[in-house]
């Protein structure tokens, strides 16, 4: 049910929110802007936000792209309820300050939801707009993707989906839409499967980006301390193989949301799984599409 209250199903039109499926296009918006020369990969972050703390001195876009910049996540210091709140971005940067750096920039490996923050707002800085308007004029717009936008509790979005959740007493409850201010391109985007789809052929292409950029886009990061272990995390996609099978990949997850978009471009299949409800598991239903239509692969696990 898109909304349970109203016993509204869930249709091909269904809008959704997809977390951290967000931030494979403000990743995609940082390479248009390499592609322009407005952006180095290896600028200082403090080039174009000279405000940061001191202590993030060092850390540059590449390492915001790949999680190896050390600067703590904001949101596992403050969990999933603080994209309910409308928040300054002066607020996101003192939430991440309060802790100590993860490690020395370049020197590990630790999500962080923090740098997608932080690209958001450099994006923003660069283009002289909000992020939704610089994703709309360079991704959306010209692929059509007319359902996809940032998340606003207050905006009339056709077809959104309700967001849910089972409390500790095993009832099913509302959760709170995403605020955008709280995530930018971290985890605030909604969108349907269609739009997600055009996505996904757009990434064959030429379009957007060159060879070029999407080599570098889905190449893994090994940072020092790992020596010779990849990551499996490229700019904004986890970059792996399931069964011998290459994927580009990101699941999402946000209060009363979860979603999973997984490519296998050498087969060129996608598949989309988007869900209203938090805490379940789309992994599971993807790995049963996917073990349905390529038999080859043997039976689902269980």
């Amino acid at each position: 049910m898109a909304n349970v209250e109203l016993s509204v199903p869930v249709t091909d039109k269904t809008v959704f929110e997809i977390g951290s499926i967000s931030k494979q296009f403000v990743s995609t918006a940082v390479m248009i802007l390499v592609q322009e020369d407005k952006l180095d990969l290896d600028d200082a972050i403090h080039r174009y936000l000279p405000d940061l703390p001191s202590e993030w001195l060092g850390v540059n876009i590449r390492q915001l792209l790949t999680h190896t910049s050390g600067i703590p996540d904001y949101e596992e210091i403050r969990t999933y309820d603080v994209y309910s709140f409308r928040l300054t971005p002066e607020q996101v940067i003192q939430m991440a300050h309060s802790r100590p750096m993860d490690f020395t920039p370049g020197a590990g490996w630790y999500y962080s939801n923090t740098g997608y923050f932080l690209l958001s707002m450099i994006v923003e800085r660069i283009e002289c707009r909000p992020l939704g308007h610089v994703l709309g004029n360079r991704i959306f717009g010209p692929l059509e993707m007319t359902e996809t936008r940032m998340s606003d509790p207050e905006a009339i979005i056709p077809n959104r989906a309700s967001g849910y959740w089972i409390n500790k007493a095993g009832e099913l409850i509302n959760r709170n839409p995403t605020e955008t201010s709280s995530t930018l391109g971290a985890g605030g985007l909604l969108t349907t499967v269609y739009d997600l789809a055009k996505w996904d052929e757009a990434l064959y292409g030429d379009r957007l980006l060159s060879d070029e950029s999407k080599s570098t886009m889905w190449e893994s990061a090994v940072p020092a301390r790992y020596f010779d272990e990849e990551t499996e995390y490229g700019f904004g996609w986890f970059v792996s193989r399931y069964q011998g099978l290459r994927s580009h990949s990101h699941t999402g997850q946000v209060a009363g949301f979860v979603a999973d978009f997984s490519r296998y471009p050498d087969q060129e299949i996608a598949i989309i799984v988007l869900l209203n409800r938090y805490r379940v598991r789309p992994d599971y239903v993807k790995v049963a599409v996917l073990h349905t239509f390529m038999p080859s692969l043997g039976a689902i696990p269980e």
